[in-house]
């Protein structure tokens, strides 16, 4: 008796695939769940924030228990003690595997990274008037050297970040506040390139998180320097007022990039739902504020990918979005319970429309 051959789980997506059950975009994410490992870190994400939390204060104390003791005293004596602690962090960590030494060498790393920063300023001192400028090439010379030698997911989360912060600080300190969507833009892309790569390396999952947290919180940023919540800022929330226009205008054509990147190429244009999401992502652009754009974009990606941590983050940003723009609106609040419900009405529209079309491509 001979056996039955079954078809293999790729054979099976290909027949659906050419049928038309499932677009290019859904096959991407059935195959990145499955070569998704089963097990993807030893510790749970509250644990590793506690660590992270930990680390950070016991990292005050040990440049406090210094600066105290007076072993700081010398110019150089920071940049000293920061490479000191940054190379014993390096090496606790590839040594043991256990949480507690995990800890302290996350400790000794932050330490390290602060002195070194304390240091550079110290040396530099005559140049007082580009502090930020020093503590950006610093801070972009220690992550060079400890990201790939320091495999500690929650140091290559926070120093990218730390790093975005400060270039960020230096464009509102400097007051080139046109330098702000260059920053946008080059995060836009950054982003992008890392979350559509097909199988990144381990190594660059927590810089890809930082970036993508980073994009949305540096838009939140701007949004709030263009309401009357950004005269609590000071002096920087009275003369930042940078239009956003151009940032809406990039992270534009980069969402409908995206949509066409993730369908299966430019060809896929000429579908109902891709002309309904481009004419629907212009209309974003115009009317919105542009980080209701991006919280989209990483709503797609996170759906796309099947990454939760992605699309809860993006949700949450887009609610946040969403809340400014209906608080901005120059309009009564009758006008804007209108616009609100129909925004509603026409997303239900639209999704029964998609679906009504789709049913009856299956039919045929």
């Amino acid at each position: 008796m001979a056996h039955k051959k079954f078809p293999t789980l790729k054979e099976l997506m290909e027949v659906l695939f050419t049928q038309g059950l499932i677009t290019p975009s859904q096959m991407k994410r059935i195959e990145s769940r499955l070569e998704k490992p089963a097990k993807e870190s030893k510790d749970p994400l509250y644990i590793r924030i506690l660590v992270g939390v930990g680390a950070w204060v016991a990292s005050l104390f040990l440049i406090l228990f210094l600066q105290i003791s007076h072993l700081l005293r010398s110019d150089m004596s920071g940049i000293i003690f920061g490479v000191l602690f940054l190379g014993s962090g390096i090496a606790i960590f590839r040594t043991s595997k256990a949480t507690f030494f995990n800890q302290l060498s996350l400790a000794l790393v932050f330490s390290g990274n602060i002195l070194f920063l304390m240091g550079s300023v110290k040396v530099f001192q005559v140049l007082q008037a580009h502090v930020l400028s020093i503590l950006i090439i610093s801070h972009a010379l220690v992550c060079s050297v400890a990201y790939p030698y320091f495999p500690n997911g929650i140091y290559r989360f926070l120093a990218p970040a730390a790093l975005v912060t400060l270039i960020t600080l230096w464009i509102l300190d400097r007051k080139v506040f046109f330098l702000i969507h260059f920053l946008i833009g080059m995060e836009v892309m950054f982003t992008g390139i890392m979350l559509l790569l097909k199988k990144p390396k381990a190594s660059l999952t927590p810089l890809i998180y930082s970036a993508a947290i980073m994009l949305p919180l540096t838009l939140l940023f701007m949004n709030l320097t263009q309401m009357e919540i950004g005269r609590g800022l000071g002096t920087w929330g009275e003369t930042f007022r940078e239009p956003l226009w151009p940032s809406s205008l990039l992270l534009t054509a980069g969402l409908i990039y995206l949509y066409l990147h993730l369908a299966g190429g430019v060809k896929q244009i000429r579908n109902d739902w891709m002309i309904l999401a481009v004419l629907a992502t212009i209309l974003l652009g115009v009317f919105t504020t542009p980080g209701v754009l991006v919280a989209i974009g990483l709503l797609v990606i996170g759906y796309t990918f099947d990454d939760h941590l992605l699309t809860w983050l993006s949700l949450l940003f887009l609610t946040c979005f969403l809340i400014l723009f209906y608080y901005a609106l120059n309009v009564n609040l009758a006008y804007k319970s209108l616009v609100i419900a129909g925004s509603g009405a026409l997303l239900l529209l639209t999704r029964w429309m998609l679906g009504y079309r789709r049913f009856e491509r299956v039919s045929q």
